[in-house]
């Protein structure tokens, strides 16, 4: 794997383990200024930032008037923030219809459900011209979309099944995902909540965290072959 391979990588795992960044978007009260927002998202089918937002919040009457925006992540971790990941993707968010894509939110944010049902939230989607990449000393550089964005191999109904199936007989299992990269994880709840061709989506808590798979997936199949090989690593069950 080259430099290159290597950043690319490490900003995609960014971009699907952050759950929350910053959204710039073009200021209705302060013509030419930009206006940051903290947002919560999830990756939709086609690996894109699936957003939800109130119709009475500032940044959804700036998108609504341009949309053009700016999606900045920063690397979880401790310490110099200088030395984390960061990703700022240039792009447009518009409002979508939501469907599979808005189940995987609900699930990613249980809470959010209410905010659909009660407050007339509305989901957006977040499509990106390109990404800016920099992940410390000599790593800046732009990418593609072609490098970042990764759709989903399985099907909706593919992840309903594999999560439910890992919620109803493997809870330990996941635990056991969890403290294989947090050595101080409790014995908190830990529930899947997604899965994609790179990791999977835990919550604990309130908390959402990003465990990679040893390997990309591509089918259900693959899927279990790589779930049963971490479970059986060191500290994996």
């Amino acid at each position: 794997m080259t430099d290159h391979d290597q950043q690319a990588l490490a900003a995609r795992h960014v971009l699907a383990g952050s759950f929350h960044g910053v959204l710039s978007t073009q200021s209705l009260e302060l013509a030419g200024y930009p206006f940051g927002s903290v947002v919560p998202y999830v990756l939709d089918q086609k690996g894109l930032p699936l957003l939800l937002l109130s119709p009475l919040s500032q940044h959804t009457k700036n998108l609504e008037a341009d949309s053009r925006c700016g999606l900045t992540l920063l690397e979880e971790g401790e310490g110099d923030v200088q030395q984390r990941g960061r990703l700022s993707g240039v792009g447009k968010v518009t409002p979508c219809g939501a469907d599979a894509d808005g189940e995987r939110y609900f699930c990613a944010f249980p809470h959010s459900r209410l905010y659909v049902e009660q407050l007339d939230f509305r989901f957006y989607r977040f499509t990106p011209l390109r990404f800016h990449w920099n992940g410390g000393f000599a790593t800046a550089r732009w990418f593609g979309n072609d490098r970042i964005l990764r759709a989903n191999p399985l099907s909706p109904e593919s992840q309903r099944r594999i999560i439910a199936h890992m919620n109803q007989d493997h809870r330990d299992t996941l635990r056991g995902y969890l403290r294989a990269i947090d050595a101080t994880a409790g014995e908190d709840d830990v529930v899947m909540v997604g899965i994609d061709a790179e990791g999977i989506d835990v919550r604990v808590a309130d908390r959402l965290r990003r465990i990679h798979l040893l390997r990309p997936i591509s089918s259900p199949a693959e899927a279990r072959e790589v779930l049963v090989a971490m479970a059986a690593q060191p500290g994996g069950d």
